[in-house]
């Protein structure tokens, strides 16, 4: 494997005390709110408007335009214009992630450890009926090398490694 200097697998920062104290405040602020009761209807409201926003954010990463009214036209069933397809088909991709994600880890209390496997797994579903637009194979590491910006990303080879 090639050295690579600027990604370290070691802590390589200190965490201050007036850090430590702001990350206490948080905890406690979020504590908080996880046990603020909520009628059922609100709750749902909440997880929906997450879902939404989520989703919106995710895509939009990647260039996906679609607005909280069109995402929502996709979370009815609703079928966006065919110049949209694409976005579209990205959405629906991304929101069944993101439920299948909320319905084990939250309803099933199955909680996974971050692995390879549950990267690749996510990235097929993500990448699932997106042919040509989705530049890679779904559920596969890379097999090409990438350049971002100015930034040449790790040699293919070593992604199974780093990962």
């Amino acid at each position: 494997m090639r050295d690579y200097p600027h990604i370290q697998f070691r802590r390589h920062w200190e965490i201050r005390p007036e850090v430590r104290y702001e990350l206490g405040q948080c905890s406690a602020i979020i504590s908080a709110i996880g046990e603020t009761p909520l009628r059922p209807e609100h709750h749902k409201s909440l997880l929906y408007v997450s879902l939404v926003k989520g989703a919106q954010a995710t895509t939009a990463i990647e260039g996906n335009t679609l607005s909280v009214d069109e995402i929502n036209q996709v979370v009815r069933g609703q079928s966006l214009p065919p110049s949209k397809e694409y976005q579209e088909i990205e959405v629906r991709n991304v929101l069944n992630a993101m439920n299948s994600i909320l319905g084990e880890v939250v309803m099933k209390g199955q909680i996974e450890l971050i692995s390879d496997g549950l990267i690749r797994r996510f990235h097929k579903q993500i990448g699932q009926d997106l042919g040509e637009h989705f530049d890679a194979i779904p559920g596969q590491f890379r097999k090409d090398e990438r350049f971002v910006g100015p930034y040449r990303c790790p040699n293919h080879e070593d992604v199974p490694e780093l990962v």
